[in-house]
């Protein structure tokens, strides 16, 4: 993943990609025709491995903690997700299949996220999880000044307790 994050998925060369791998290039073209392939395939089981995570962690225990954790430990990991959907948004508008591959995973990641967040609404909370941790991933990503992932979860309660006073 890191080579497509640093250089952008469209840049990066089925050499480039076998060299990084450790793999001869016939041997990658073996078992990934395209880049894209071998691209959507990484994706896919990396959000698989995080989802299957996220629906752990519901299933054992249902703490803002836990998910504040579980991110922290990740965001890293997480910001590249994320740069690579914005890479394949910004340069391969045109490749209907990598289109898909980001709101599939984007849905992955809602759909565990609601199954953490449960309502007795309608309203979806993963999707308002995932909203905020996008932005305050580019948020940290950018910032001069560390901020830790607690104070942006106060800072989340504190906009939800305004939000509710409000109604």
């Amino acid at each position: 993943m890191p080579i497509f994050v640093s250089k952008g998925v469209s840049s990066v060369s089925m050499r480039e990609l076998s060299k990084e791998l450790g793999v001869s290039t016939g041997t990658l073209y073996h078992y990934f025709p395209t880049k894209e392939i071998l691209f959507e395939s990484m994706v896919k089981q990396l959000v698989a491995i995080d989802e299957k995570e996220i629906r752990e962690l519901s299933e054992t225990q249902f703490s803002l903690e836990d998910i504040m954790n579980f991110v922290a430990k990740r965001e890293d990991h997480f910001m590249n997700l994320v740069l690579l959907a914005v890479d394949v948004k910004r340069q391969l508008n045109e490749s209907n299949e990598l289109a898909e591959l980001v709101e599939d995973s984007f849905h992955s990641y809602r759909t565990a996220l609601d199954q953490f967040f449960p309502s007795d609404t309608n309203v979806k909370a993963g999707k308002a999880f995932l909203s905020f941790f996008i932005g305050a991933l580019f948020l940290k990503n950018k910032a001069t000044v560390e901020t830790e992932w607690p104070e942006l979860f106060e800072g989340l309660g504190n906009l939800m307790a305004l939000f509710q006073s409000k109604k």
